[in-house]
């Protein structure tokens, strides 16, 4: 279902637009930490990218390097699902490689739970990752599985939208 959040007074359009901005400077900042991190310019990634997933932010397990030939061996190997494709990850057998796994691992990141918070709805069972973002005109978006719908009609201030309108918003 599709909603929106226009009351910039509320308290859910409050918390919700305070994590998503949080959400989208840790985003910047990953960014920037895995440059550094990496020493490498690298064309694709190998991860769970954007809000969908338990981190809400893009999380980085291997890449695609412009120039892998370059590569210390004892931190980067060639992956057994994408190395056809030129896709590394760090190598697990090394304690260099064990270390960069684990930075990319602890980088900073948000939690889905904060979401279902905000929203007072149970996160139990089957689900679809809450989508939330700030649109047009600062209108929050948002989508959640349908099986939410009641708890999120009784707020006044989520207003449930068309899919159309969804999109309109959410530029």
């Amino acid at each position: 279902m599709y909603y929106k959040i226009t009351n910039k007074d509320s308290d859910v359009y409050k918390q919700l637009y305070v994590l998503r901005k949080k959400e989208q400077n840790i985003e910047e900042s990953n960014k920037k930490m895995v440059k550094e991190l990496v020493g490498q310019d690298f064309t694709h990634f190998i991860g769970k990218a954007g809000q969908q997933n338990y981190e809400r932010v893009t999380q980085y397990s291997g890449f695609e390097f412009k120039h892998p030939e370059k590569l210390p061996p004892k931190v980067w190997v060639l992956d057994k699902q994408y190395g056809d494709k030129g896709g590394y990850v760090p190598n697990r057998r090394t304690k260099a490689g064990r270390e960069m796994l684990e930075k990319l691992r602890t980088l900073p990141h948000s939690s889905i739970i904060d979401v279902f918070t905000i929203l007072e709805c149970e996160m139990s069972g089957r689900f679809a990752f809450p989508y939330v973002e700030i649109g047009k005109d600062d209108v929050i978006v948002l989508y959640m599985s349908d099986r939410y719908d009641d708890v999120l009609s009784k707020n006044k201030d989520i207003i449930e939208i068309t899919k159309r309108e969804f999109e309109e918003i959410n530029v």
